[in-house]
This record gives structure tokens, C-alpha cells and sequence, in this order.
């Protein structure tokens, strides 16, 4: 019973996603305005859990439903100090930041599958917003840095200067 439940919630918070795509059209953008990277803090970024094998990705940081038994399964880790990396104690397992929507998706909403009480796991949804409102245009002026908050933030500053060849490009900026 709980597992059918389970499945209609899921088809119907897939199908208001759907809905408000379809009103989510951008009207107005200035290209006039400087780029913006939001960075958010600890905690701060959807953290997904892949299987090595099968490459299916799951959502383990922030969950609702399900998060004690998702959490100790698959984002529970050790320090190794050879790398100087957190390491899943799942081995099948590796965890990631999710960079669609230029790195925005990871910061925006936390729990993205919630749809009653979204509100309480907004992050920088409603600054997203603001920005959109005010011209800002996702991957031309306005850009996200997720970062998986478990590891040194020298390995996250690591992840930040490779990617600033990508951001510069994108940007045509010298």
C-alpha cells in the first residue's frame, strides 16, 4: 500500500512540475547586465548518489521521504587520507552535484520532489527568481556552484578555478 502511495505522489508532483514549466517563460532579458555566480553554503547544494554499475542516479541529499534509510546507505563516508576526500562507505557507489540548469539546479529548491511545504526547502529559489525577474538570463548572466559540502573546501576551490575556463567562454569574457 505504502509503495503504490509512494508512486502516485510521484505522478503527481511529476505532473505540476510539468504544469509550471510551461509558465515559467522568461519575458524579459537584459544582456547588458554582469554574470552572477551563486555560491551556496554548507549543506547548501542536492548532493545525488550514482551507481557505479548501472549509472542510475538517486537523490540523497536533501530527501524527504525515505532520507534516514537513503542517507546511512549511500552518503555515510569515511576520510581517506591519501586523497584527502570523503569516500561513500558504499563502494558501489560515488556521490555527485547535479549541474543541470548551469548549476543552478542544485541550489534552487533542495527538495525539488516536494510540492505541499516546498517553500521550507527553498534556497536560493526565490533570489533565482528575483534575478530572472530583474533580466538575468540561466547560463548567459546568471550561474550556480553546487559543491559537495562533505569535502575539503580545497577541493572545492579546486573544482571552482576548472571550471572558471568554462564559465569564461561562455561568457566571452578576457
Amino acid at each position: 500500500m505504502a509503495v503504490l502511495l509512494d508512486d502516485i505522489v510521484k505522478s503527481v508532483e511529476h505532473l505540476l512540475k510539468l504544469i509550471s514549466k510551461n509558465s515559467k517563460e522568461q519575458s524579459y532579458v537584459d544582456p547588458t547586465l554582469d554574470p552572477v555566480l551563486l555560491v551556496p553554503g554548507i549543506a547548501g547544494s542536492i548532493l545525488n548518489a550514482v551507481d557505479n554499475k548501472t549509472g542510475k542516479k538517486e537523490r540523497v541529499w536533501v530527501r524527504i521521504l525515505a532520507a534516514d534509510h537513503e542517507f546511512r546507505d549511500k552518503l555515510w563516508s569515511r576520510f581517506d587520507p591519501a586523497t584527502g576526500r570523503s569516500v561513500t562507505l558504499d563502494t558501489d557507489t560515488h556521490i555527485e552535484v547535479p549541474q543541470d540548469r548551469y548549476g543552478l539546479y542544485a541550489i534552487d529548491m533542495l527538495d525539488p520532489d516536494m510540492v505541499i511545504g516546498s517553500d521550507c526547502v527553498y534556497y536560493f529559489h526565490d533570489m533565482i527568481v528575483e534575478f530572472l525577474k530583474w533580466g538575468y538570463q540561466e547560463g548567459t548572466t546568471l550561474f550556480g556552484f553546487g559543491y559537495d559540502f562533505r569535502q575539503s573546501n580545497r577541493k572545492s576551490t579546486k573544482i571552482a578555478h576548472a571550471r572558471l575556463p568554462t564559465l569564461t567562454a561562455m561568457l566571452q569574457l578576457d
